[in-house]
């Protein structure tokens, strides 16, 4: 689960830890909603970016198609220099197209991202609140926005965003989960 991370082992952790006896209304189980949500949603709107991204390049590809067509099918200069005209004007038109389907999902992992960031900020917040009590609220908020400032930065790429968010998903869990273990073990 830390090492390669994926919703399926999220529902695998899940099942062990309910048959261990932790209660399902604990901090773990919320941060395991909210990491494995995050997970699928990164994996599908990936695969469709990508399946996005194949489209356009397919796209581009055919442009070249209409090209070849056009100059082998017409000997006439004119009106071959309408056709060609006519099918790149198209094919541009759909390459243009195919261009806004990758912009769309890119938009959406930006989502994905900002939604993300809202929670985990509100679980960090709770976590240093716990953690470091006598630090200034203030200055709390300072740290965590520079922490989480990479998720709203357009420069910085998918997968780097990606990582952060994992790393403090697992930070969180970890700690939720050693919290629990503690408050389920009986003092010696």
């Amino acid at each position: 689960m830390l090492k390669d991370p994926s919703p399926e082992a999220l529902w695998e952790l899940r099942g062990d830890l309910l048959a261990l006896g932790l209660n399902p209304d604990s901090r773990p189980f919320a941060l395991l909603t909210g990491y494995r949500c995050f997970l699928d949603r990164i994996s599908t709107g990936t695969a469709s970016r990508d399946y996005s991204e194949r489209a356009s390049m397919m796209d581009i590809s055919a442009l070249g198609g209409v090209v070849a067509s056009e100059l082998s099918e017409c000997s006439d200069p004119a009106e071959r220099a309408r056709r060609l005209l006519a099918g790149v004007f198209t094919e541009g038109l759909a390459v243009l197209a195919t261009r806004q389907h990758v912009r769309a999902w890119r938009g959406e992992l930006a989502s994905v991202y900002r939604e993300t960031a809202w929670f985990l900020y509100e679980e960090l917040w709770r976590w240093a609140a716990r953690r470091k009590p006598d630090l200034d609220p203030g200055e709390r908020r300072r740290l965590l926005d520079r922490l989480m400032a990479p998720v709203a930065d357009d420069a910085v790429d998918a997968p780097a965003k990606t990582a952060l968010l994992i790393a403090l998903f697992q930070l969180l869990l970890v700690d939720a989960l050693a919290d629990a273990e503690e408050e389920a073990s009986p003092p010696d």
